[in-house]
């Protein structure tokens, strides 16, 4: 990997509760402990996310995010569901 080539940003579906739009997270930022902590994940929109209940279903996709993920050619991983 070059400076000029870096890696795609790799980035999950998280609902968030107030707006029930399914926004693009990047995973580093769900790991953040300060994230974390408060239960909210800023989305590559911008928007900051309180997540849904993981078990509901995937809200309408942000339009802000898929501009952002289309022009940075990143890689969305949808959530798990549990069984």
């Amino acid at each position: 990997m070059t400076v000029d080539d870096p890696s795609p940003v790799v980035t999950v579906a998280v609902t968030c509760r107030l707006d029930d739009r399914s926004h693009a997270v990047p995973d580093t930022e769900l790991t953040r402990s300060t994230a974390a902590d408060t239960g909210r994940y800023q989305a590559i929109c911008g928007h900051v996310v309180s997540p849904a209940s993981l078990v509901a279903p995937d809200g309408k996709p942000c339009d802000a995010c898929t501009v952002v993920a289309g022009s940075a050619r990143g890689r969305t991983r949808r959530r798990r569901r549990s069984a």
